[in-house]
């Protein structure tokens, strides 16, 4: 009888463990493969940050903040969908209202980003600075110097209201592209052009002028870019929680710089036998 029981006792105890060892291979199996969907949207028409490449084909959107979203859902378990398909305000609404969850870039304290749960701290800084030609960078010794003169500005550019602020103090002109605004540069019409750097050296590279313009060594306002996340996202919690945690990490910023620094010097090679435009200046009327 003895003996009976302790088999039962042995088979019992095998049975227990088998279970349990089945349910935490199946727990480990849910983790991996019941992803959840995690939508995004970022800038569609300001790059590096956020920008489709060909109009034509919106499949070709590329952000600076792909390697962060990239280490970001394997981590936590999300499968990512890029929403790019309306334009930059109507993204800002829907993710407003829940639609869309993350946001890839967003500036402290200004208006049309209301309403959205902002990430600290920030991942990546966007510099505002001044590019002047190389013959007249040397005049400018303050930003005191700037107010004597006229600037012109692409206002196509998405820039913090800090930044809109400080501008108004100047003599701007506003541009509807860059070709027009840095015609006006050459020909003299405007004796500088306030860019944020990364976007200036951009458009410069693009437009074949990266050479024949200086920008200045000193950067006139930070901008710091944040992730900005729905406070309607039936995830909202989960992911403030785990954005912070990441955004916290040291490694994250370093590794947003190296990758923002990488593409920029792609873009600058990529545009290196860009024929510049022939600018001249019109004569007077």
């Amino acid at each position: 009888m003895i003996k009976f029981l302790k088999t039962l006792f042995c088979i019992a105890l095998c049975f227990l463990f088998t279970t349990e060892a089945f349910a935490l291979v199946e727990m480990k199996n849910d983790k991996n493969t019941l992803s959840k969907e995690l939508k995004a949207t970022s800038f569609i028409d300001y790059p590096p940050f956020g920008y489709i490449r060909d109009p034509h084909n919106r499949t070709t959107f590329t952000t600076i903040f792909q390697e962060f979203l990239d280490d970001y859902v394997k981590e936590n378990y999300f499968t990512p969908e890029y929403v790019v398909n309306k334009n930059y305000e109507t993204l800002i609404r829907d993710v407003r209202r829940g639609e869309i969850d993350i946001l890839l870039g967003m500036y402290f304290e200004t208006k049309i980003y209301n309403g959205l749960e902002i990430i600290y701290p920030s991942v990546i800084n966007n510099p505002m600075t001044v590019i002047m030609l190389p013959s007249r960078i040397n005049e400018i010794k303050s930003t005191a110097d700037l107010k004597k003169l006229k600037g012109g500005f692409n206002k196509s550019e998405h820039i913090s209201d800090y930044a809109k602020n400080q501008m108004s103090l100047y003599q701007i002109t506003e541009f509807t592209n860059s070709n027009d605004m840095f015609e006006k540069l050459f020909t003299g019409e405007i004796d500088f052009v306030f860019s944020s750097y990364y976007f200036g050296i951009f458009e410069t590279s693009r437009l074949g002028i990266r050479n024949q313009v200086s920008f200045s060594k000193q950067t006139l306002w930070d901008m710091p870019l944040f992730i900005g996340v729905s406070k309607t996202s039936r995830y909202r919690k989960l992911l403030v929680k785990t954005l912070t945690r990441m955004s916290e990490n040291p490694e994250t910023k370093k590794k947003m710089n190296a990758y923002l620094i990488k593409t920029i010097n792609e873009i600058e090679n990529a545009n290196r036998g860009v024929v510049p435009p022939a600018y001249t200046k019109q004569p007077q009327k």
